[in-house]
């Protein structure tokens, strides 16, 4: 999981890199045309989400991932073709469409895998994937940025070499990605049953493909849905700063081509370190989820902030607060943890996890559009945009640590009155119930 969030990063952020590389003058791109692009990637992404809650339920997990890898290397070496905004529109579209499930498919891999308190450790892990991606891209980018004596302009090549790796990285997939412990070819019979059995205290099930309709009901009626679908458009609106103008951005600031691809380098390292760091918290002190989330996109907030209102002349202030939004990226996969281990129920995670990420590709969508080209390259409302929603990304997590604490009270008290009726029921754990319906399911916070 965690290479495929190399490669799924490097494929949806390319576009950073290829603006500084002659990608907008080529096909002649004005206005707010490239933000647009940017916003295609996750319309698609979006129009995938219908469906993607009926294929995920109904396709082997293991080989969903391998196909989709395939598809996204295919639509990369088609993005070269672009000649004009509608060719580069379209391509966008599709890459968003074809890896519209990759994420969505790896949470519920994680909570299959995992049991509740080795969850964020591993997510963060994984997503350690994007921080990685944007330290290759970087160097990538310095590398191909020199190959410009050839008959295909330097910003295509970029989406040849990573059409390759998809390649690649698809075919290792195809041979050792399992669809469940169950199916693992690298565990014994004996290894399988532990895998299992561990996942007993989840309370969450390991798989079921059964459509259940109260489910779906009870999922639409709770609240964590709906948190769980606006805390991502928070988290990811100012994302888009990094993931679709960080280059622009960089080399804005005054630094030539070259050098604003490698100094995207320590965002990169930063968010590494942000996500190995909460991970390693959150395994170690039980209940610090939605706090990790406040104390790591804190700094994204005072360096989005510091970029805004420091003067242009201090290059290396601006250079190293803009650096610092980096460590804002470990709010999102601790989300993605908390809605792992907090909903159980097949049917009820599948659409709860459908809504967390419509709400992500929501926020991809609105994001690029507060960086408007006439503003280039200080883009004002697109720092003022981030400042405003790293501030929401920072404190919503404590409203949903004391409600969630204030559920975990409502369900003691209701098994302490309850004068031994709540009696366990043999292997519940298994049986496909929700969180609601467990008397004995306790929220992690």
């Amino acid at each position: 999981m965690f290479f495929s969030y190399v490669f799924q990063f490097l494929d949806k952020s390319v576009m950073s890199q290829t603006t500084i590389y002659g990608l907008m003058d080529d096909l002649h791109l004005v206005g707010q045309q490239y933000s647009w692009c940017g916003s295609a990637f996750y319309l698609g992404y979006l129009a995938f989400q219908p469906f993607g809650g009926i294929i995920l339920n109904k396709v082997p997990l293991g080989r969903f991932v391998t196909y989709t890898a395939f598809a996204w290397a295919v639509v990369l070496f088609c993005t070269p073709g672009a000649r004009s905004f509608s060719g580069l529109f379209a391509a966008r579209f599709f890459l968003g469409f074809v890896e519209g499930g990759i994420s969505p498919a790896y949470v519920l891999i994680t909570g299959m895998w995992y049991k509740k308190d080795e969850i964020p450790q591993r997510t963060t892990f994984w997503f350690c994937g994007n921080g990685l991606a944007i330290v290759i891209q970087a160097l990538l980018a310095y590398g191909i940025g020199h190959i410009n004596k050839t008959a295909v302009s330097t910003w295509r090549w970029f989406f040849i070499v990573y059409g390759l790796m998809g390649l690649l990285w698809a075919t290792i997939l195809y041979f050792f990605m399992p669809d469940s412990p169950l199916s693992a070819t690298f565990l014994s019979e004996n290894e399988k049953i532990i895998a299992v059995e561990r996942l007993r205290e989840n309370r969450t099930g390991v798989g079921n493909k059964e459509f259940k309709k109260h489910q779906l009901v009870e999922a639409l009626k709770d609240p964590f849905t709906y948190y769980s679908f606006l805390y991502p458009i928070s988290c990811v609106v100012p994302n888009s700063g990094v993931s679709f103008f960080g280059a622009l951005i960089v080399k804005g600031m005054g630094f030539s081509n070259f050098v604003s691809s490698l100094l995207l380098i320590p965002t990169g390292g930063f968010e590494c370190i942000s996500l190995i760091g909460a991970g390693y918290i959150t395994r170690r002190w039980p209940n610090m989820r939605c706090f990790m989330q406040l104390a790591t996109t804190l700094p994204g907030f005072f360096g989005s902030a510091l970029v805004y209102y420091l003067p242009t002349s201090n290059k290396g202030g601006r250079m190293v607060s803009f650096a610092l939004t980096g460590f804002a990226n470990a709010s999102l996969p601790l989300q993605f943890a908390l809605m792992s281990s907090n909903i159980a129920g097949h049917t009820k995670r599948q659409v709860a996890n459908a809504a967390m990420f419509l709400g992500y590709a929501t926020g991809f969508i609105i994001g690029p559009q507060f960086f408007i080209t006439s503003e280039a390259p200080g883009y004002p409302t697109g720092f003022k945009a981030m400042i405003v929603t790293f501030g929401t990304t920072s404190f919503l997590p404590l409203g949903l640590w004391a409600y969630l604490t204030w559920l975990n009270k409502r369900k003691d008290a209701k098994m302490a009155s309850s004068g031994g009726e709540d009696v366990y029921v043999r292997n519940e754990e298994f049986l496909d119930l929700t969180d609601r319906e467990q008397t004995h399911f306790r929220y992690s916070k």
